[in-house]
């Protein structure tokens, strides 16, 4: 049995991934959050040897990681870290933001992603297959103006991963960029104001974006069938 702990799984694109790693019976499943779906909650009850959700606030630099580490590294066939938790706020010029939001930015983009990889690595027995998938987003490579702290945050993390991959190059480890997809993020930059803002409210009235499903799906078959 293949064991899974995914991060932000209550809506959006870790919700997809949770829901669908979930209905495979050969998956162990691991949600970590700061909220779930009525859903999820019935399957954890449903079958607790197999799926099992942790109350994490990834708004705090010290998550309380430990027992959902165990939960998903211990007695499994390979061991997978999906880092999905984000958030794109705040969004505006630089000059125009509070520092409180540019800490927690950081610490829910970027220290945390860090701090879970740590933990999933110093947790997994030796010799145990693993896979560690950070859910970046294009936002790392190139700059966004109004979304600074996003861009560094996401871009400090993929950096982490790259060193994780030379340190342990027997782990699989990806980057991740799902693309624009049709979730609650996109949703609060069509509520903000940057000066890109008109392209993301275009392409939702298009129906440009992808469904998180899509995506999850894609992801799944790039990244975790073909490791």
């Amino acid at each position: 049995m293949r064991s899974f702990l995914i991060t932000g799984v209550s809506r959006g694109l870790g919700e997809a991934l949770f829901e669908q790693l979930a209905a495979d019976p050969e998956h162990r499943v691991v949600g970590v959050g700061r909220t779930f779906t009525d859903h999820q909650r019935a399957l954890a009850a449903a079958e607790p040897d197999r799926i099992s959700l942790y109350e994490v606030d990834f708004s705090t630099t010290e998550p309380a990681l430990a027992r959902p580490m165990k939960a998903a590294t211990g007695a499994t066939e390979r061991a997978h870290l999906v880092l999905n938790a984000g958030m794109v706020e705040p969004v505006g010029a630089i000059g125009t933001l509070r520092p409180a939001d540019l800490a927690d930015s950081v610490t829910v983009n970027l220290t945390a992603p860090m701090i879970a990889a740590d933990a999933f690595v110093r947790a997994l027995p030796a010799g145990t297959p693993a896979s560690v998938l950070f859910i970046s987003s294009g936002a790392a490579t190139r700059p966004i103006e109004g979304w600074a702290a996003y861009c560094a945050a996401k871009a400090g993390g993929e950096m982490f991963f790259r060193v994780l991959a030379e340190e342990r190059p027997d782990l699989y480890v990806a980057n991740i960029n799902p693309g624009r997809m049709d979730t609650g993020m996109q949703g609060v930059l069509r509520r903000s104001e940057f000066p890109t803002k008109q392209s993301y409210v275009d392409a939702h009235e298009r129906g440009q974006l992808a469904r998180a499903r899509d995506v999850a799906a894609r992801i799944i078959s790039e990244h975790v069938t073909d490791e």
